[in-house]
């Protein structure tokens, strides 16, 4: 059976299977999937419960404490690199009755998320409710592995607002599990979809040209032990079409 499907393996398919993984796999690394399939919570969730790691968040962002940090990214070349380009900033916002998360904001939401921000301020100083909402749709994961050092600049920032270290931890253990989380999530859902639909359609094609390959196989196997023989003969002509004939021995 190992030999059959060793020799029901073409480039072609193996190719596409390992194309497939690798996508799979790198969609996966990223955080967002498969999580962003699952149920959605929205803020007003997080805002009762707190904020765990994997959960689904969509909906409008209502409370902003201001940035902490921001993404940056670069091309390094073997002597030098270009200038830095920043793609987004970190907000911190309030998860639960006390409790504290980030949320990834992209320089398209920027400016509104600053307004919030500001309104969020004025409440706090007994103003009115903040009226700008942001929209956001993204997962929870552990900060250190959306950014090398971004749960640093996070619990320094909770320290400058007035936090000690056993207040910081006593919150993060309340409302995250004692975890340091960001919402983060994909640039534009459409295209998330888009490649999921791409990254199954390979893999289902490989798989189904594995398993046509291997019951050939199988049919060749099953004539030669009961006697008969079976050649695959290619055809040379202008046409590149394959042909294939069976011959039966009696």
């Amino acid at each position: 059976m190992i030999g059959r499907l060793i020799r029901s393996l073409s480039g072609f398919s193996v190719v596409l299977f390992i194309f497939g993984c690798i996508f799979l796999g790198a969609m996966i690394k990223a955080g967002d999937f498969p999580q962003i399939y699952f149920p959605s919570h929205d803020f007003e969730y997080v805002m009762e419960n707190g904020l765990k790691k994997g959960q689904h968040i969509k909906g409008e962002i209502y409370y902003s404490l201001g940035t902490f940090a921001s993404k940056e990214s670069y091309t390094q070349y073997e002597d030098s690199r270009t200038a830095s380009k920043t793609n987004g900033y970190y907000y911190m916002i309030p998860v639960g009755e006390g409790g504290m998360a980030a949320v990834y904001i992209r320089k398209d939401d920027l400016d509104a998320m600053n307004v919030l921000t500001n309104e969020t301020y004025d409440y706090l100083m007994g103003g009115d409710i903040p009226q700008t909402e942001v929209h956001f749709e993204g997962v929870a994961v552990k900060m250190d592995k959306e950014l090398v050092g971004l749960e640093s600049s996070f619990r320094d920032e909770l320290e400058y607002m007035g936090y000690t270290e056993s207040e910081i931890n006593e919150m993060l253990t309340s409302y995250s599990d004692g975890e340091c989380l960001v919402l983060t999530g994909p640039a534009e859902m459409s295209t998330m979809h888009v490649m999921t639909v791409i990254v199954f359609a390979v893999l289902l094609l490989s798989i189904f040209l594995i398993v046509r390959s291997y019951r050939k196989e199988a049919e060749y196997d099953r004539q030669r032990e009961s006697g008969m023989t079976y050649t695959k003969d290619r055809s040379e002509g202008m046409s590149g079409t394959s042909q294939t004939t069976y011959h039966i021995n009696r």
